[in-house]
């Protein structure tokens, strides 16, 4: 295998395990916030929480892990859970802001440059601590685990095609 095939299913695999690091984050955290029904790993029919918390378990069976590593990777984000509805609070606050600058009667154009600048270190924190759910999460599958992953997204990107395809041509 040539170092750029290399590079790049590593740089692939990383994306793969970011894909279930913010899917996951993004499920509990939503499901937390929202109060959302149940909670648990099931499949469940309590909302988008639990359908994100049931694709990720799903992704872990595929893979063949073991009790112990779900049970450490649910630890993991369920610890994250407290950061990500603070952070997801924060946006929301910040959308209203922006929201409220645009429907002003005269444009803050400081203001909406200051919201924005807001927006982009709200993003950042958001990275760090999807980040450090990402790391633990990858620490706990092993490295054939972290290959399946690997595989089963790209076998999920083939089969729905290249999101936003023609789309730059509007």
């Amino acid at each position: 295998m040539t170092k750029d095939k290399m590079t790049s299913r590593r740089t692939g695999l990383w994306v793969g395990l970011t894909m279930i690091a913010v899917v996951g984050a993004t499920g509990l955290s939503a499901a937390r916030a929202y109060g959302f029904p149940g909670g648990g790993w099931g499949r469940g029919g309590g909302g988008p929480g639990e359908f994100m918390q049931w694709r990720i378990q799903r992704m872990l069976d595929k893979v063949g892990a073991t009790d112990a590593q779900k049970a450490q990777i649910k630890a993991t984000w369920e610890g994250l859970r407290p950061e990500m509805k603070a952070l997801h609070e924060q946006k929301a606050q910040l959308q209203k802001q922006i929201a409220q600058a645009a429907a002003a009667p005269t444009i803050d154009t400081a203001r909406v440059e200051q919201l924005r600048q807001q927006s982009v270190q709200l993003v950042d924190k958001t990275s760090v601590v999807l980040t450090r759910g990402l790391v633990a999460t990858a620490q706990v599958l092993t490295p054939d685990q972290r290959k399946q992953v690997l595989a089963e997204m790209e076998k999920r990107q083939h089969e729905h095609g290249p999101r936003n395809e023609g789309q730059g041509d509007r």
